[in-house]
């Protein structure tokens, strides 16, 4: 059976996750990868997790994981000989993916600079994954995960009373992965256009982790615009909790949640109390102390189900001994075995499901590095089909996109396809429009206030926006002629909803047998909990994000929010690839990309540890395994510094900065494992010297001493990153009711590529009724008996 990338040829020169992670999201869908490794190994062969009792220097769960599939080649690049090896392979190859530190001499004496490239390979896609992206004033800042993720707002406050922690489970890297697989995928379009260069891809993981966060900068301009506080403290509700054996999530996402969950604990009277407690006012305690005995009665299945059967975003917090038993992922076959045979473990599955070209069981990782496994590599031809048609500034164009997405996760991969060309129609209904229009609550100001709510336009950008009810059989007939004459249909709301309007896959590919459908239900197309509804914080809470995140001592917490945008960049993965498949066989076909498979895919330690080792790590909350790190407090209001002390130089450098040089040589300090072993004696004298400062004086000082440190980002602080405005990250549109605002943009750039980030303002409700129907062929009476029915309108319902 063809893959959708069958014929890709991949050189990968990347170590750790998010190299290797975006090469194995190609591996996924049938590209051909060879994994060149220095003499060393990548170092993920040496982090682990390893087998119980048996622990091998050269293999880990982890490594095995992200490698799964691929060729292997060690090759010293400082000896002439092997660097021509290299060079042979990139010469046959589609796709370079290489993450060396951006402005290291060593990419041109290696000949990876884009001069030698060019000249190797003028075909070439070269994707690049750095720090801070390969330009910009912070190109050579040198960062830790931890300080990534500080100077990216991802490190919040997620337990009161203590510091700001960080996410768990190196989820990051996975993310940065993720989009660097979907840049490649959009440079390789862009590359049948023979620019006769190389087409390269440039990464910025920190811009990464910006394009995940619930637009934070948006809501932060609009609260100040309103005389409001810009860095709200505001906790979603229940949030997690404790049941009588473990913890569970009860998610309100909308103002009937809450009453609904008041109703279930038997407190109807705080129904009215919902923003106070959110906002931790005194009733948040009294609430929770009478709502605990009610929670800790029933087990968490009980809750979940009682929940459910209320329609309230509920879900377990699962983690590596648990999510094996969750009947979802269980009935569904998400896990599956590792190949090696010597020794098997559980790891998680493909993270999407194509129906006509799915994705096969994994084959083993190269355990050892031989030349042998690249035989007949270079001898292949290289060439693949031209589109001399193609605009490189708008890879999409002439692509049809029918969007019945709802909130995020649907619409941010529509709002990608849009923004490079594609002509994306979202359709809404004036009795029930789009959801994430009524996110942001506290900003509704104005008749109007749906059209202006910063989560709606940040995600609905580039598309043209109609209405039709689809309870009407007027509206489901002409949702189907839309369907029918479109490239691509997306949504993501719990199955039963499309399947009641005969929109599902089947009943459109009756009448449109070439489309691709993306479907990303929460929780599957089948499964025991197919029709649970959920939203991103359930995802969070099952796929094990919300275990792996806080410390060790407290609960689970949440990220908040960036599961939405990790399923739409997967899921636009997929079908970037099923679109190449379709351009070589004309082949339509269905894609599912469940959200909490999604979730543990990038999730995938705590379930490979657990199986490997019959062990769970514990909660690690800011700590590295290998290095004394932490979150300070300083004199600032609230503000924090994230510092990482990697090795002896960097110690000896803070002893320096503090001037406490007796504790260089002080045998509870002096070394690597000391330091470790001596972790809260360590934060103890940090936090005495940051505390009394300022927390830009903190960071430069260290920052200025090669150690690395960063104030941790807030909302009202994001518009205001150099790093940012010199890589054009924000886009400038105009609204016609909020007017202009800055937009983040993608994180990745591509050259030769799109200029610009983004096309068009979020539309106004039912904007292009008449533009898009009318194309139909319906007249303009038509229209008006359209809109005298309430089958289309451009007002919300009773607003």
């Amino acid at each position: 059976m063809r893959r959708p990338l069958e014929g890709v040829r991949v050189v990968e020169l990347a170590s750790e996750i998010a190299g290797p992670y975006c090469a194995k999201l190609l591996v996924d869908l049938g590209a051909e990868v060879c994994k060149i490794e220095p003499p060393s190994g990548d170092p993920l062969r040496h982090w682990g997790p390893f087998p119980a009792g048996r622990p091998d220097p050269d293999r880990s769960g982890l490594f095995e994981y992200l490698n799964a599939g691929k060729r292997g080649l060690a090759l010293d690049f400082t000896d002439e000989g092997d660097l021509a090896v290299a060079h042979r392979l990139i010469s046959a190859a589609d796709v370079l993916i290489e993450d060396l530190p951006a402005g290291v001499p060593e990419r041109r004496e290696w000949g990876l600079d884009s001069d030698t490239l060019e000249q190797t390979n003028p075909n070439l896609v070269v994707t690049r994954i750095s720090n801070f992206g390969q330009e910009g004033p912070l190109r050579d800042r040198v960062t830790t995960p931890l300080t990534l993720q500080a100077a990216a707002g991802w490190i919040n406050l997620r337990e009161p009373g203590r510091a700001p922690v960080q996410a768990g489970a190196r989820i990051p890297e996975y993310i940065a992965g993720g989009y660097a697989a979907l840049g490649t995928l959009t440079a390789l379009r862009i590359a049948t256009a023979r620019t006769d260069r190389p087409v390269e891809v440039d990464v910025s993981m920190f811009e990464s982790l910006l394009s995940t966060l619930p637009y934070p900068m948006l809501m932060a301009a609009r609260l100040k615009s309103l005389g409001l506080p810009t860095n709200s403290k505001a906790a979603p509700m229940l949030g997690i909790v404790r049941a009588a054996d473990g913890w569970i999530g009860i998610n309100c996402l909308t103002g009937q949640h809450w009453l609904d969950v008041c109703a279930m604990v038997g407190l109807p009277e705080f129904g009215e109390h919902q923003l106070a407690i959110m906002l931790g006012g005194p009733e948040r305690d009294e609430f929770f102390a009478k709502a605990q005995p009610f929670l800790e009665s029933m087990s968490v299945a009980e809750l979940v189900e009682l929940s459910q059967a209320m329609r309230i975003p509920a879900a377990p917090i699962s983690q590596g001994d648990t999510i094996l038993a969750c009947p979802q992922y269980a009935e569904r076959g998400f896990f599956v075995e590792s190949a090696p045979k010597d020794w098997q473990f559980t790891r998680p599955g493909a993270p999407f499901r194509l129906s006509k070209t799915p994705v096969p069981p994994p084959l083993p990782a190269p355990a050892t590095t031989t030349a042998e496994r690249t035989t007949g590599w270079a001898e292949r031809d290289a060439s693949r089909p031209d589109d001399a048609s193609l605009d490189v500034a708008l890879p999409f164009a002439g692509l049809k996109v029918f969007d019945m997405s709802t909130f995020w996760a649907g619409a941010y991969l529509t709002c990608y396809l849009g923004a490079f060309g594609a002509d994306v129609v979202k359709v809404e209904s004036v009795q029930r429009p789009d959801g994430h229009r009524y996110s942001g609550s506290l900003l509704r100001s104005g008749d109007e206030w749906y059209e202006c709510g910063p989560l709606w336009q940040g995600t609905n950008l580039n598309k043209r926006d109609i209405t039709l009810d689809l309870t009407s059989a007027a509206g489901r007939e002409l949702a189907l002629r839309l369907a029918a004459e479109a490239d691509v249909v997306v949504e993501n709301f719990s199955p039963r909803v499309v399947e009641q309007f005969g929109l599902d896959y089947e009943s459109i590919a009756r009448v449109n047998p070439g489309v691709i459908m993306v479907r990303m239900p929460g929780f599957g197309l089948e499964g025991p909990w197919r029709d649970y509804v959920g939203w991103a914080l359930n995802i969070e809470q099952v796929s094990g994000m919300s275990a792996s995140t806080g410390y060790a001592d407290g609960p689970p917490c949440n990220l908040q929010g960036p599961a939405d945008p990790i399923a739409g960049v997967h899921a636009c993965v997929a079908l970037l690839a099923a679109l190449e498949h379709r351009r070589s066989t004309n082949e339509g076909q269905l894609i599912e990309a469940a959200q909490i498979e999604i979730g543990a895919a990038v999730t995938a330690e705590p379930i490979i540890e657990y199986s490997l080792t019959q062990r769970v790590r514990e909660r690690e909350g800011n700590r590295h395994r290998a290095y004394a790190q932490g979150v300070y407090p300083t004199s600032g209001d609230d503000e924090w510094v994230a510092v990482s002390i990697r090795d002896d130089a960097d110690w000896a450098a803070v002893t320096e900065l503090i001037a406490r040089p007796d504790l260089k040589d002080d045998s509870s300090f002096s070394s690597q494992e000391a330091r470790l072993d001596n972790h809260d004696a360590l934060d103890e004298v940090l936090t005495r010297w940051t505390a009394t400062r300022a927390p830009d004086d903190v960071a430069d000082a260290l920052r200025a001493r090669g150690v690395p440190a960063e104030r941790l980002l807030t909302a009202d602080r994001m518009y205001d990153v150099d790093q940012l405005e010199a890589r054009g990250f924000y886009e400038e549109l105009e609204h016609p009711l909020s007017g202009r605002q800055r937009y983040p943009g993608w994180p990745f750039r591509i050259s030769p590529g799109p200029a610009h980030h983004h096309r068009t303002a979020s539309p106004t409700l039912g904007q292009h009724n008449d533009e898009v129907l009318g194309a139909l062929g319906l007249a303009a009476d038509e229209l008006t008996v359209l809109r005298k029915e309430r089958v289309i309108g451009e007002r919300l319902l009773n607003a």
